[in-house]
């Protein structure tokens, strides 16, 4: 039933934008397409193995990059985003982590993508290569966000889960984000819109 509701929902939200497309009606063009594509991500991912696969790689990287810094980790293969990590004070021991979708990166990836892949004034070429530093960038953040988390709890213990995660965790990931946007975003767009301003000054 849901894949029914979401086809006819997709039919609907590509008749719209191949509307806006046509008549050149930018905005509406540019929101309802960035919206739709991202939900439309999302909920590809989350009914397919793209999210698993998402969950593995951010548990995976983790575990890599704690090593690294001497944070004992571990990983199950047969249970997709599982994290483990060694709690080093209060109770000594291992506390698991589930990389679920909010910690996947998927919402944000699908964001971004519609954010990108509908922006009017760029080339496919320009698009897809914004698309794939994006993903790459939003990766990083990502993990980043989770090391924080990752080294909070195996130094400070089980009671600082909460906090690492709900406010360090996510306030760092927010600022990664947002960083993503305004460098793949919002920059390329006020240098567009600088540079047009400044043709039309020296033509008139």
């Amino acid at each position: 039933m849901d894949i029914v509701v979401a086809a006819v929902l997709s039919t609907i939200w590509l008749g719209a934008v191949l509307f806006f497309r046509l008549n050149r009606i930018w905005l509406p063009y540019y929101i309802i397409g960035a919206v739709g594509l991202a939900f439309l991500v999302i909920f590809i991912g989350r009914n397919s193995p793209i999210e698993p696969a998402l969950q593995t790689a951010v548990a995976q990287g983790v575990h890599f990059f704690a090593k690294l810094v001497n944070i004992p980790t571990d990983t199950f293969d047969a249970a997709p985003g599982a994290l483990l990590v060694l709690v080093i004070s209060q109770d000594i021991g291992w506390t698991m982590l589930q990389v679920t979708v909010e910690s996947s990166g998927l919402l944000e990836s699908g964001v971004v993508l519609g954010m990108l892949m509908f922006y009017p004034a760029w080339t496919i070429k320009r698009k897809l290569s914004y698309v794939a530093l994006a993903l790459l960038l939003t990766y990083v953040a990502n993990l980043v966000r989770l090391l924080v988390i990752v080294a909070t709890l195996h130094l400070a213990g089980k009671d600082s889960l909460l906090v690492s995660h709900t406010i360090i965790g996510r306030g760092i990931f927010f600022v990664g984000v947002i960083l993503i946007y305004w460098f793949l975003l919002t920059r390329p767009t006020l240098s567009t819109v600088r540079k047009k301003l400044d043709d039309e000054m020296v033509a008139s």
